[in-house]
């Protein structure tokens, strides 16, 4: 495989006036102070919100398996420590942690003001009491989240004190595992982990997070703001969200005023859009994901083995364009593995702006010449033909028929063959048996490309589904994941930033976006990455009227 050469080191003032006229008959629009930096809140202040599917389990140990609880355990529960909108990992239930020197220990200090919304403290044994019910051989929530706890060992000196030791460093620890919601041991520590997972708790949830759930049914869940919130009392008093069949029922619902917001997960077309920009009163916004989609190289196809080949490709593709032809809902066109938003991203190192000529010059560069007559490139014979391989999701389909017309200017031919995802993943992909693909990665909170570009994940084992291979690369994504000193941390990415766009191990092609409508009304709403579809709700108990 070719090696990089070293890479060098990149070096309102508002003015308002307030008059307030208080009449003593006039008690619909009682104000009170908040307690959260202040702030003078209308009691009344209401939300209401659509929402494809139903509950199932409001319980962040399971919430990642269905949207819904994930949405709610996001307003219910709270987590050690939290995601900012960039990623990056800030106080939570307790302070960011002291870490010891060899970055395998890690020791949380619990807020004072930390309560359950039952107004019991919450303590040192509800953290220990959640991570046994992650690890236990019982539990059958996500594999992930079970995934960054097991081997660790958990002390409580006291009942503000949680010592973890990791059985190894890990630096994407915090943000993807600390982050998880915290249960309360005095309600549920007479229950196994099996009989936790459908517990009567799970319909009447007791969390630690910006609201309480004060009922919910097959039709929708009414929140409350928590006035223990250890953050500060939520600016909206009520959040309600409503249940649909699916996001179509929603959108028609939001479009007949039933509900003041949606997040629309669906991809849509260019007349959803447009009828969903004519809502009175609303802002439409496109939130990016954190999730990538891109040209899988197999390097173990002669004909990708040559990086020059790899970056000629990524060279040749006009994102903008293909984003505009394909995402109608949106999407950031991007060269970089690492999503644009986010702390570690590196604007110098995005390279979007397709050059034919140079692309052709690698081409040529790499042993491949047109045919006089058919312009078609071939190499000692052989034509420059292959079979670009997907699911059968209609969006990507279309990127990768997208891609295979922008690639005939070079005078590659691509054929496009869609397949189930199932039969992608287990005949072609796992085996690597295909020449390119395009599909979509998803990289989760933390920057960490570990599993999806370390040489140790190659083969069929493993995901590293393009047998990229680079000495260089493996350094930097190993110096990055092990220690937690962020100016380290940010110096591995912006490398590996670098080196990408010389080596091309993969072509990104852009990070899709979540049309989110809200209400004009409502301020202070969160622009930032979606980990995932609750994250809107980071930053929550900020909302304003």
């Amino acid at each position: 495989m070719p090696h990089t050469r070293a890479h060098s080191r990149r070096t309102v003032i508002l003015a308002a006036t307030f008059v307030a006229a208080v009449v003593a008959a006039a008690g619909a629009l009682a104000l009170r102070v908040s307690g959260n930096d202040g702030a003078v809140l209308l009691s009344g202040a209401s939300y209401t919100e659509g929402v494809a599917g139903t509950y199932q389990r409001i319980n962040p140990l399971y919430a990642s398996l269905n949207d819904v609880d994930a949405d709610l355990s996001a307003l219910v529960f709270a987590g050690m420590v939290r995601l900012a909108p960039d990623g990056s990992v800030i106080p939570d239930l307790a302070e960011l942690p002291e870490i010891s020197e060899d970055d395998r220990t890690y020791t949380f200090t619990l807020k004072d003001n930390a309560r359950w919304q039952d107004g019991q403290p919450v303590t040192s044994r509800d953290v220990a009491f959640t991570i046994r019910n992650i690890t236990d051989p019982d539990y059958r929530g996500d594999p992930a989240l079970t995934e960054g706890w097991l081997g660790a060992e958990v002390e409580t000196p006291d009942d503000r004190t949680v010592i973890v030791h990791l059985r190894q460093a890990s630096a994407p620890f915090l943000a993807r595992s600390a982050t998880a919601g915290i249960l309360p041991e005095h309600l549920l520590g007479s229950l196994s982990t099996a009989e936790l997972e459908n517990a009567a708790f799970n319909s009447a949830p007791v969390g630690s997070g910006p609201y309480r759930l004060e009922s919910v049914d097959s039709r929708e869940a009414k929140l409350v703001a928590n006035e223990r919130y250890h953050l500060g009392r939520p600016g909206i008093e009520r959040i309600t969200l409503r249940f649909y069949t699916d996001y179509a029922t929603a959108q028609r619902a939001l479009t007949a005023g039933e509900i003041e917001g949606l997040l629309v997960r669906d991809q849509l077309t260019v007349d959803q859009v447009s009828t969903l920009e004519q809502v009175k009163g609303v802002e439409v916004e496109r939130l990016q994901r954190s999730s990538l989609v891109l040209l899988y190289l197999n390097t173990s196809s002669v004909m990708f083995q040559d990086a020059r080949v790899r970056r000629a490709f990524s060279l040749a593709i006009d994102r903008e364009e293909l984003v505009q032809r394909v995402y109608p809902g949106g999407a950031t066109g991007s060269s970089s593995p690492i999503a644009p938003g986010t702390w570690a991203y590196d604007e110098t190192y995005e390279d979007t702006r397709p050059d034919i000529a140079e692309a052709r010059r690698l081409l040529e560069e790499a042993g491949w010449t047109a045919n006089a007559a058919s312009g078609i490139l071939s190499r000692q014979g052989s034509e420059f033909r292959f079979t670009i391989r997907v699911d059968n999701d209609a969006v990507r389909v279309a990127i990768a028929g997208e891609i295979a017309r922008q690639l005939e200017q070079l005078g590659v031919r691509a054929t496009v063959a869609s397949t189930t995802f199932s039969v992608l993943r287990r005949d072609f992909l796992q085996e690597r048996r295909y020449e390119a693909a395009v599909a979509t990665w998803e990289q989760g909170p933390d920057p960490d490309p570990y599993f999806g570009w370390h040489s140790s994940q190659m083969g069929s084992a493993g995901l590293n589904l393009a047998n990229f291979e680079d000495a260089v690369v493996d350094e930097l994504i190993a110096q990055g994941r092990t220690t937690n000193d962020h100016d380290v941390r940010l110096e591995s990415y912006q490398q590996i930033q670098e080196v990408w766009q010389e080596l091309a191990p993969g072509v990104v092609i852009a990070y899709p976006q979540f049309v989110y409508i809200h209400p004009q009304w409502l301020k202070n709403v969160s622009a930032g990455v979606l980990f995932t579809g609750s994250s809107r709700f980071t930053d929550v108990h900020l909302w304003r009227r």
